[in-house]
């Protein structure tokens, strides 16, 4: 699949998850969706920042656009950090409702002014190896808790980083800790 279209197909699942999400009121389902909704954003900013942009930036140059883009991305992983820290508040939907907004906005200006400027710089074939590559990233970030990779891109935006790194991989032999642990690492409650 191309590049381009996986990612436009990504922003819908999302904008779709957060309809659902404003549409329930059960405090339970609402944190299984938000799990999902913050599940799919921290995978889709693994692919955007580790292949995505770092292909754009190749050819195109580092550029306002995408600059921007790579900031935006540390205060959406600082709202979805915020949000999941609220899950059990009353103020959960307003951290979710301005996460939304923020998801928005970045969106739209990929969309409108980015995507067309990347197609024509990188062109079909180009778009096409990036999202096969993308997609095997993206399933793979996904299959993870989304807390572990989240808690390390916001050190790394923190420490001062505008490109954040993926953590190393574990070796096979050692066993992963369930989310459930990994949220007692970082604080914060399971639903």
């Amino acid at each position: 699949m191309n590049a381009i279209d996986m990612l436009k197909k990504q922003h819908l699942e999302v904008s779709d998850l957060f309809a659902r999400f404003a549409a329930i009121s059960d405090k339970t389902e609402k944190r299984a969706i938000f799990d999902k909704i913050a599940g799919a954003l921290v995978a889709h900013d693994a692919i955007e920042r580790e292949i995505f942009y770092p292909a754009c930036e190749r050819e195109m140059g580092k550029g306002e656009l995408l600059g921007e883009s790579v900031v935006e991305h540390g205060v959406i992983e600082l709202m979805v950090h915020r949000a999941d820290l609220n899950r059990r508040k009353d103020t959960f939907d307003d951290h979710v409702k301005v996460l939304k907004e923020m998801v928005r906005h970045h969106v739209d200006e990929e969309e409108d002014e980015l995507f067309p400027k990347v197609t024509r710089a990188l062109g079909k074939a180009r778009l096409e190896k990036l999202g096969l590559k993308m997609w095997a990233r993206y399933h793979e970030a996904l299959a993870d808790d989304f807390r572990v990779a989240l808690t390390d891109a916001l050190n790394q935006v923190i420490a001062g980083a505008t490109k954040t790194k993926p953590k190393a991989k574990r070796p096979a032999s050692k066993s992963k800790p369930s989310r459930s642990a990994t949220a007692r690492a970082n604080g914060h409650a399971r639903a």
